[in-house]
């Protein structure tokens, strides 16, 4: 009995593409949503708060940082092609520790924000509202990079320990991209909805 669903491997790669996509669209429904609820909070919010702080730069630094992973594994993707395993390893160890290092970045930037509402009076109902947008945005993202740490570690340990080249690195890699963009777009919102 043939357990194979694909009568050539192009078949199965082209539905592996066809299912990623599909997973990004539903993920970028999913972050539309969840800007469109805070969106909505603040309209019909009786008087949001002038006074929330600006945005921590951590913010910032940890854009950098993430854009320096997508790079990362865009080298990899290349280093993957041309068969250069050196640098298949370091681009995919860069990635990850970058990833990690985002995540980092976050927790600190949550910290950061959560104490300067916290100063201005956050128990005030509008603050409070406010605050949980910021925490509503920044933790959809990154529980999307955690799961995407599953495939990034698992590509990485593919080719750092077995000197492997993953053929999940592609999609990988744009699961990655698709994260940068997400976040640039929730930045720029809660820059100017906050």
């Amino acid at each position: 009995m043939n357990r194979n669903v694909f009568a050539t491997r192009a078949e199965q790669l082209r539905a592996n593409r066809q299912g990623l996509w599909l997973f990004l669209g539903a993920l970028a429904i999913l972050f539309g949503a969840a800007m469109l609820v805070v969106l909505s909070i603040r309209m019909q919010a009786i008087g949001w708060p002038r006074d929330l702080p600006p945005l921590p730069s951590t913010l910032w630094v940890s854009t950098g940082v993430l854009l320096g992973a997508g790079l990362a594994l865009q080298w990899a993707v290349v280093a993957s092609r041309c068969r250069q395993m050196g640098e298949l390893k370091l681009s995919l160890a860069a990635a990850l520790l970058l990833a990690l290092c985002f995540l980092v970045l976050q927790t600190m930037a949550w910290f950061q924000w959560t104490e300067a509402v916290g100063e201005l009076g956050a128990l005030q109902e509008e603050h409070r509202l406010a605050e949980t947008g910021f925490m509503l945005l920044t933790g959809l993202h990154a529980a999307h990079i955690i799961g995407g740490l599953v495939p990034l570690g698992l590509v990485a340990w593919l080719a750092i320990a077995r000197g492997f080249a993953s053929p999940s690195l592609p999609g990988t890699t744009i699961y990655w991209h698709f994260l940068s963009v997400i976040w640039i777009c929730l930045v720029l919102f809660m820059l100017f909805m906050l």
